[in-house]
């Protein structure tokens, strides 16, 4: 073989070996979408399907799943559910979770983007607010606004989450206006004068680090901005 075609041939297997694609491993995120469709009248999800429609949520872990009609949430280390439906800015949020855990650590998040995750397991800074029932080994629930160690709107520290105890929560967002509801009871509730609204502030997100908790019966509806 003359050098010159030896040395195209290993050139054009190199190049196809580049080229191929890498296969996807269990934990890797999905796609993005290009585009979520908007909320609407509203969205419900009662988790009574056997899996998770891929064309409703976009896991990035598979710590979600599926499990006697609710959604089971454990180990996802900071990489949440998200719901694939634009909210509008005014937005009431319902639904029941509760803990297997005496650590409790329920926790969403509202208007983030859609799609970030926590990476390495290190300092998670969400897109959004978070809202943490009995975090840190059940002694703090509060109100975060993107980073859940330094900005805490509002705390409170007396209430402990009850292990398999179903609660009821509504998180209701008007204007600077945020309330967090728990079985019909206004729990925390914060203005925030500078709101996370609009593209890459648009989306609803279950999270999880690590202790095994239930989200069954979500509904999600605009609301009036007077509450």
């Amino acid at each position: 073989m003359k050098a010159g075609t030896a040395v195209a041939t290993v050139l054009a297997a190199v190049l196809a070996t580049a080229c191929r694609p890498s296969p996807k491993t269990e934990e890797e995120p999905e796609p993005v979408a290009l585009a979520s469709p908007p909320l609407g009248e509203g969205f419900t999800e009662d988790f009574e399907a056997a899996t998770l429609d891929k064309q409703v949520w976009r896991a990035t872990s598979g710590g979600y799943a599926i499990e006697n009609g609710a959604l089971r949430a454990k180990n996802a280390r900071n990489r949440p559910l998200w719901l694939k439906r634009r909210l509008v800015c005014d937005v009431r949020i319902d639904f029941t979770a509760w803990s297997d855990s005496p650590d409790g650590d329920i926790k969403v998040e509202v208007m983030g983007d859609g799609a970030s995750y926590d990476p390495d397991q290190g300092s998670y800074e969400s897109t959004g607010y978070i809202f943490i029932f009995g975090g840190w080994n059940n002694t703090v629930s509060t109100i975060v606004k993107r980073d859940e160690h330094r900005a805490r709107l509002v705390v409170d520290e007396r209430t402990r989450v009850e292990p398999g105890r179903k609660y009821r929560w509504s998180i209701r967002f008007a204007g600077s206006r945020i309330e967090w509801w728990i079985d019909d009871s206004l729990f925390l509730s914060v203005d925030d004068p500078q709101p996370l609204c609009g593209p890459g502030h648009d989306h609803f997100g279950i999270n999880n680090w690590a202790v095994p908790v239930h989200i069954d019966d979500l509904s999600i509806a605009p609301l009036d901005p007077q509450l």
